[in-house]
């Protein structure tokens, strides 16, 4: 009879080598999702401090039911329809954006309420402006504001 010797290194190499490239390509991606983070983080702080000052009405508003904590306050992610009025005279639009509120402070998103908010004239990106003794919170949770389908298609 032959002699067959088997090696536990013939299963354990495979599985190694598996979890290592698996472990590499989630931190890459990881890596990846941080950045994006970061640039909108970024791109937030930079509408706010050099955008365009409007008011906004709130068409809709949407709970998500997702909430962050830090900082000492809660804040709630919802989905907001936005009808933007620009003070300069320059014709209105809409956008559909995911921002981050405080929970204090949903009330005064609800529909039909009219917003501070910030704009950038170029690309229609429109940030929410704070008030009260919350401070805002972009990290995760300011996406990429993107125009209505409606408004699109004008």
């Amino acid at each position: 009879m032959p002699d067959v010797s088997f090696s536990i290194w013939w299963v354990l190499a495979p599985l190694l080598a598996w979890l290592a490239f698996t472990l590499c390509v989630t931190l890459v991606r990881e890596r990846r999702k941080h950045a994006a983070r970061l640039a909108r983080t970024r791109r937030a702080v930079d509408i706010l401090a050099n955008g365009t000052p409007a008011m906004a009405l709130v068409i809709s508003l949407s709970d998500t039911g997702q909430r962050r904590s830090g900082e000492g306050a809660t804040w709630a992610i919802a989905k907001l329809h936005l009808r933007v009025q620009p003070t300069a005279g320059s014709e209105a639009f809409e956008v559909d954006q995911t921002a981050a509120i405080a929970l204090p402070e949903l009330p005064g998103h609800a529909a039909r309420k009219t917003v501070a908010v910030r704009f950038d004239p170029a690309s229609h990106e429109v940030v929410l402006e704070r008030s009260g003794d919350f401070p805002a919170h972009h990290g995760d949770d300011l996406t990429r504001p993107r125009p209505s389908p409606e408004a699109a298609g004008r």
